[in-house]
């Protein structure tokens, strides 16, 4: 049977919901939450928490994500905590001995069941999610990580995961260029200012030979037409050439 693409946010509506296992610090709940708002995760799960999530301590640590905070939901025990849910990945790095599934974070985020409630479940600061946690999981994420040295904190764990479902409900550019409402200059206007620009230094009694001062140009030309140069940068260039020129 063929494996749905992710529908997340998207198309089925649905964000996956974070479930952080007996975390232990109120400072790691409040920066777990700061990642889940950077990838517009919302629902927050906490189980048997050590420190209040409300804390002064986890608001400050959100970083303007106290509404996650505010409204997660505390729960006595894992299996109440993912009730509601219809698929649930648990994160770990450690061998388990348990038959399952183990999906990269990339494949699993963007090979969500279409349609279903979601959780990305997450372990205590120490020591992780228990035997007895995993084994509620329908599948383990790993984040491949050096074998050597493969430990995240509770907050990393959330971002690289979270970040990895955030990027199948975007399409950003791969490249783009920040010109501050400035045009990128046209090549007519950028061929007549290397034009200029070459006039006036083939009028340099320091050119060496012919050779030299073809090869000099080139390399100006070179310069410039991959530089992407604004009209106001053209109009810069121009003055700072007309500067030189008047002090010589």
């Amino acid at each position: 049977m063929e494996e749905n693409k992710n529908l997340s946010a998207g198309a089925s509506g649905l964000a996956p919901v974070v479930i952080l296992v007996k975390p232990q610090l109120a400072e790691n709940i409040g920066m777990a939450a700061r990642a889940m708002k950077n990838c517009a995760l919302t629902e927050l799960r906490l189980v048997a928490p050590e420190q209040s999530h409300v804390s002064e301590t986890a608001l400050r640590a959100s970083s303007n994500s106290e509404e996650v905070l505010q409204n997660a939901k505390v729960y006595a025990t894992t299996k109440e905590a993912l009730a509601d849910l219809q698929t649930v990945y648990a994160a770990t790095a450690r061998p388990r001995h348990q038959v399952k599934e183990v999906l990269t974070a990339e494949y699993a985020a963007n090979h969500l069941p279409a349609g279903q409630k979601i959780g990305f479940m997450f372990g205590c600061e120490r020591t992780g999610l228990e035997n007895e946690d995993i084994s509620l999981a329908d599948a383990i994420i790993e984040v491949p990580l050096n074998p050597a040295h493969c430990s995240l904190n509770l907050a990393q764990a959330v971002l690289i995961i979270g970040y990895e479902y955030y990027k199948t409900t975007i399409n950003p550019p791969a490249r783009r260029l920040i010109t501050n409402g400035g045009a990128v200059a046209d090549k007519e206007k950028l061929y007549k200012f290397i034009d200029s620009l070459s006039a006036r230094i083939k009028q340099s009694p320091r050119l060496k030979d012919e050779e030299h001062t073809r090869s000099l140009l080139l390399n100006i030309g070179n310069i410039f037409t991959r530089a992407n140069i604004t009209e106001q940068e053209l109009n810069s260039l121009y003055g700072i050439v007309n500067i030189l020129s008047d002090h010589k």
